[in-house]
């Protein structure tokens, strides 16, 4: 319970600057913004570093990996089944985090988090600059907002979870497109798509975004460039023949089959967690389906619109889910200037992942099987926050004008009266 309290401070926090942010209009600059996300995640990687609870992925799975690369052997071959499945760019780069570690003696608890928090700390300056609002005080709120969201929070400094290298990597590609820089856009979600294959949901928002057929078939081209170029890799730098290669993007690619602790799948099992490959053979087909309508029902929205939509309709409809999914849509929530229900996602997916991270990762096995049953269930709630906050197919990405009368320099707040800074 101590650390619940001790844990929940920054969290909580956090959720009041975003708040208060809204409510009083603060247009704080960058570098605040950036000083008061890197205070709030360097406090929880602290406190999480120090607990005797540490996530298993970031203990086990993420440190075996890095151990086996530096051995020179094929993670996707040599650990334990459901553990590692991501092609070898993750696993160089927790190879190359661990190497620095033993070398300058920073323990694992928090040279594993670093690059999560360093990648969400990125998001940070993204956000403000792919918002579809002009206002540069409006900007500069979302920008703050995202600072201190309490779920991100989570995810890069306690979980230390590849969400948010997958997010910067995608909001950097989506940049670039919209600079008309092809080549460097390709790359960057190529990489992206790498790191963790639902960043493929990211893709289409970057085609969108570049005018010409060229572009987007060069984007294509690196997006699949990128990955087949790290799966070869693996052939020179880790051993593995190249007859095992297909094996190889077929483990990749798998993911062990749970289902029950979101949505519809938390209902049909009553709330209890299973693993059976049956819910697969309707949730993928269900899931596709979905997500190939909301690319047609917004095929005319703003390529941050459509993202979104993206990212909520997969959360909305997945029958597998980690907490960790829930930062997926909230740069993308913070971009658009009248996003509606952001911040009430925010605050309540917030408080739904801290009770499972906080709480239910120290119950023992029983009491977690109970208390599963109506945290489960109780997702229904947050997916009608996402229903909610699924945007408008308009191109502008906007539905109010934009306030950008004074813009001085400084933290300066918003006027109350000002139509640019619409509620969230």
């Amino acid at each position: 319970m101590t650390h619940v309290l001790v844990m929940g401070l920054p969290l909580v926090a956090g959720l009041a600057l975003a708040l208060l942010a809204e409510r009083g209009r603060w247009a704080p600059p960058l570098a605040v913004a950036l000083a008061v996300g890197a205070a709030l995640r360097v406090t929880v990687m602290l406190i999480a570093a120090q607990d005797t609870f540490q996530p298993y992925d970031l203990d086990e799975d993420f440190r075996s990996t890095a151990d086996t690369v530096l051995d020179g052997r094929d993670p996707l071959f040599y650990l334990r089944e459901g553990g590692w499945h991501f092609l070898p760019m993750l696993a160089y780069l927790l190879a190359g985090v661990r190497y620095l570690s033993e070398l300058v003696g920073l323990p694992w608890e928090v040279a594993g988090r670093v690059v999560p928090v360093l990648a969400d700390l990125a998001l940070v300056p993204l956000v403000a600059k792919l918002s579809s609002d002009p206002s540069s005080r409006v900007r500069a709120l979302r920008s703050f907002q995202y600072a201190c969201a309490p779920v991100v929070l989570m995810v890069s400094a306690l979980h230390g979870q590849f969400a948010p290298i997958t997010l910067a990597l995608g909001a950097a590609a989506l940049l670039a497109a919209r600079g008309g820089r092809a080549h460097l856009a390709g790359v960057l979600i190529g990489m992206s798509v790498t790191s963790a294959s639902w960043s493929v949901l990211l893709l289409p928002g970057v085609l969108l975004t570049l005018p010409a057929l060229r572009q987007r078939i060069m984007v294509l081209v690196w997006t699949a460039a990128v990955p087949l170029a790290f799966l070869l890799s693996s052939v020179p730098l880790l051993g593995t023949p190249a007859g095992r290669l297909r094996e190889s993007l077929s483990a990749s690619m798998g993911t062990r089959p749970v289902a029950g602790d979101w949505g519809w799948s938390a209902v049909v099992t009553g709330g209890d967690q299973v693993v059976s490959p049956g819910y697969g053979t309707v949730g993928t087909p269900l899931l596709a389906v979905a997500l190939l309508a909301a690319a047609w029902w917004w095929r005319r929205a703003d390529p941050v619109s459509l993202t979104l939509a993206l990212l909520l309709v997969f959360l909305i409809v997945t029958y597998r889910f980690g907490t960790q999914y829930l930062a997926w849509p909230v740069p993308y929530l913070l971009m658009r200037s009248t996003s509606r229900g952001a911040l009430p996602v925010i605050a309540v997916s917030g408080v739904w992942a801290a009770f499972g991270y906080l709480y239910m990762s120290r119950l023992e096995p029983v009491a977690w099987r109970e208390a599963h049953v109506w945290w489960a269930l109780s997702s229904l709630l947050v997916i009608a926050l996402l229903v909610y906050a699924l945007p408008g197919r308009r191109r502008d990405g906007g539905d109010s004008p934009s306030d950008t009368s004074g813009q001085g320099r400084g933290w300066t707040v918003m006027s109350r009266n000002s139509t640019s800074a619409s509620s969230v």
